[in-house]
């Protein structure tokens, strides 16, 4: 009873440390960042620290005297060439035919839908933040052109981005610059992600694809051996 105990405990300890969220934060404004958050812990993934770091000059290999290449074996006439086996992707093609295949890729497609529409739920995007400048290289007709390109990609996008997703704080800005000779862009983005049900999302779409993909794959082609075994049983 001790023992149950103990691990009721570890694996309550384990669902409350993966129920604390991590925070995922990027931002461009003269450089890319990126880091990661959790609890009292920052890492720092873009930019490295290690890239400033000087490295160490290698020293010269000694050059070692070149051997004479050995004389090649005489080939044995009894050697007979071994017989190739048949590739498994082929085998379950000629067995299931084109149809088979499609069944199998459509059965994979779902399953991974399943799991990002499972998991976008529990994705909040705390802070998103965009500020663009169009400029036309001092043409006004220009400016104006790229000006409207730009508005009328970048806002559909946010508002997929917004109906689909929980976004708390957002905000677009973009400003043609009529006297600017380079286009310019900065952002900020924070992340807030719970590992628990990432995790759970990633076992359920291990499940599913051991059930409906690996499976099938693997009866698909054992039928086929079997089929030949028959044809094989009734020739003799």
């Amino acid at each position: 009873m001790t023992f149950l105990y103990i691990l009721l405990g570890i694996i309550l300890f384990f669902v409350l440390i993966l129920s604390i969220r991590i925070t995922i934060n990027a931002e461009f404004f003269d450089e890319f960042k990126l880091s990661l958050s959790w609890l009292f812990i920052k890492i720092q993934i873009l930019p490295s620290k290690n890239k400033d770091k000087p490295k160490k000059e290698k020293k010269p290999k000694k050059e070692k005297p070149k051997e004479e290449p050995a004389p090649e074996p005489e080939p044995d006439p009894d050697d007979q060439p071994k017989e190739k086996k048949e590739n498994i992707f082929v085998t379950f093609y000629n067995n299931q035919g084109f149809d088979g295949v499609i069944q199998l890729i459509n059965n994979a497609v779902f399953s991974l839908g399943k799991m990002f529409r499972s998991f976008k739920k529990h994705i909040v995007i705390r802070e998103l933040y965009l500020f663009m400048t169009v400029t036309g290289n001092c043409d006004a007709a220009e400016t104006a052109m790229n000006y409207g390109q730009i508005c009328q990609k970048v806002f559909p996008a946010m508002s997929f981005i917004c109906s689909n997703l929980p976004v708390k704080k957002y905000d677009v800005e973009i400003e043609p610059d009529f006297l600017g000779l380079k286009n310019s862009a900065q952002f900020a983005l924070s992340i807030h992600i719970r590992p628990i049900f990432f995790i759970n999302a990633v076992i359920v779409l291990v499940f599913r694809l051991l059930f409906k993909v690996v499976l099938k794959f693997l009866k698909g082609i054992k039928n086929k051996s079997k089929n030949q075994n028959i044809n094989e049983g009734g020739a003799l």
